[in-house]
C-alpha cells in the first residue's frame, strides 16, 4: 500500500519557486516603474 510520499519531486518544488520568484520580480519592476513614472509628473 502507498504511504503518500512523492519521490523525486524536488523538480516541481523548485520550478514552482522559480516561476514565483520571476513573477514577483517582475511584479516589484512593474510597481517601480510606475511609482518612478508618477513621480516625474509633479
Amino acid at each position: 500500500m502507498p504511504d503518500g510520499t512523492i519521490v523525486g519531486g524536488w523538480s516541481y518544488v523548485i520550478a514552482a519557486y522559480a516561476i514565483t520568484a520571476v513573477g514577483l520580480a517582475a511584479y516589484f519592476w512593474s510597481l517601480r516603474r510606475r511609482l518612478k513614472q508618477i513621480h516625474n509628473e509633479d
